[in-house]
């Protein structure tokens, strides 16, 4: 299972949910869900926020294993 740190990661960088969102092309109720591991970004969106974040996508995603 990937437990994303997200919103982990934008808090740590200052940078405001709204603002990845917009970037990603979603609207901030996607990205809320995203956040609280109710669903993934797919790898594209992943790679935006990771850059927008300045961070590998690695330091994005945990792997839990069930």
């Amino acid at each position: 299972m990937f437990i994303n740190k997200i919103g982990f990661q934008a808090d740590r960088k200052g940078v405001k949910h709204k603002h990845l969102a917009n970037a990603c092309g979603v609207t901030i109720q996607t990205f809320s869900r995203w956040v609280n591991n109710k669903s993934q970004p797919d790898l594209k969106q992943s790679w935006v926020i990771a850059r927008m974040l300045n961070i590998s996508i690695d330091e994005l995603v945990e792997v839990k294993e069930e």
